[in-house]
């Protein structure tokens, strides 16, 4: 049985639908597919896929192209599925994307210019993820794959390692550390396996379908899943540490830490403080939108967006609330930082930046936005006549 979750249709009817048809059915898709890709900082570029099935390379000081957008290669009957839900993976000069359609795509960081395109499954939503020259991605069709990848000026081979087969979906990006590579399933499972081999380590079970991509840190798993409840589990032996069920609705979005504190965003519209160790909650903020976008520390602040279209700066050590910019869209992907500055997409196919001020205050950073949209209809992507949000 499918469940379809359109982007087009209530966030709150999405919410509201029995868990048990997804979460014990363990079978998914979605339709009308519109990505939320985060995006990777590398020298002087942002790369993330767009809305519109792009991929993108912008300047991340003006905002401005590095070059044109490179469109998602997809099958004639596949338009539909022209979209990047996963953040893009750079390795040795090559940007790498698991596109909806099902397929590893290799684009030439420096020009966009497509390398490969190899089909491997029905369809990916979470991301690419690399581990000495070796590939991992899971897929909707329940399947983690592991690809040796050799890259020799343009040509990009990817040979397959392995393949692991979960129960049902997997949405998540994987987690590695070491020779530890571990991914949620929406078969209500939490999987290590050996990086080497793709041999099962552990599975740990959760209440519900887990999409959510699990943080590995030091030896512990921390991931919460549709149940609404938060975990920590041991890398080595998939023993819990702990588990955190204060929440009041499911996590999708990725936690973000400390050396002393997990911050977790819940479907509820709040971002919970626990302490790394022990699971109890340090703090919680109020309540606001749903919360699918992970997201990012700056300095001694935490900064996330949500579906009601805010973006929120918190204090670290107390969760208040310093400062906010109305974007009036849906923020929904990964929050990416770097130094002062964040930068992410919103529904309105736009990819912002923003200066985190010491005071908690946002302001802009470009003189306007990214439009992917205007972009790939030819026109400048950057507007001239654009009122600033923040």
């Amino acid at each position: 049985m499918n469940l379809l979750i359109g982007h087009k249709a209530s966030f709150a009817l999405l919410l509201s639908m029995s868990l048990l048809l997804m979460a014990s059915m363990g079978c998914s898709r979605i339709s009308n597919p519109q990505g939320w890709s985060g995006g990777v900082i590398v020298d002087d570029a942002l790369i993330m896929g767009s809305m519109d099935g792009q991929v993108l390379s912008i300047n991340p000081d003006n905002g401005t192209q590095n070059w044109p957008p490179a469109k998602i290669r997809v099958e004639e009957k596949q338009e539909n599925k022209r979209a990047v839900y996963g953040t893009p993976a750079i390795y040795q000069d090559v940007v790498f994307v698991a596109s909806y359609d099902g397929k590893v795509q290799a684009f030439a960081l420096h020009d966009g210019r497509l390398l490969e395109s190899e089909p491997v499954a029905n369809e990916f939503v979470g991301g690419p993820v690399f581990s000495e020259g070796r590939l991992f991605v899971g897929s909707s069709d329940g399947i983690m794959h592991a690809y040796d990848v050799e890259v020799n000026g343009q040509t990009v081979i990817l040979e397959k390692a392995w393949e692991f087969l979960a129960d049902a979906s997997i949405w998540s990006t994987a987690a590695v550390e070491g020779n530890i590579l571990v991914f949620s399933s929406l078969d209500h499972y939490v999987y290590a396996l050996d990086t080497e081999r793709g041999k099962e380590l552990w599975k740990f079970q959760t209440g519900a379908a887990v999409a959510a991509n699990p943080v590995l840190h030091k030896g512990n798993v921390y991931v919460g899943s549709f149940d609404s409840v938060f975990y920590s589990i041991d890398a080595f032996s998939g023993d819990e540490n702990w588990k955190f069920s204060g929440a009041s609705n499911w996590y999708w979005a990725t936690p973000v830490l400390t050396d002393k504190y997990i911050y977790a965003p819940s479907l509820d519209g709040k971002i919970y403080a626990l302490e790394i160790s022990t699971g109890e909650m340090r703090w919680e903020t109020e309540e606001f939108g749903p919360i699918i976008s992970s997201p990012a520390i700056v300095s001694d602040m935490i900064v996330f967006g949500s579906r009601d279209g805010e973006l929120r700066v918190a204090e670290l050590s107390s969760g208040m609330i310093l400062g906010s910019c109305d974007i009036d869209e849906k923020i929904e992907s990964p929050i990416t930082s770097l130094g002062d500055s964040i930068y992410f997409s919103a529904r309105d196919h736009s990819v912002r930046a923003l200066i985190i001020k010491q005071n908690g205050n946002p302001d802009e950073k470009w003189d306007s936005p990214y439009f992917s949209n205007k972009a790939e209809d030819g026109d400048d992507p950057n507007p001239k006549d654009w009122s600033p949000s923040c």
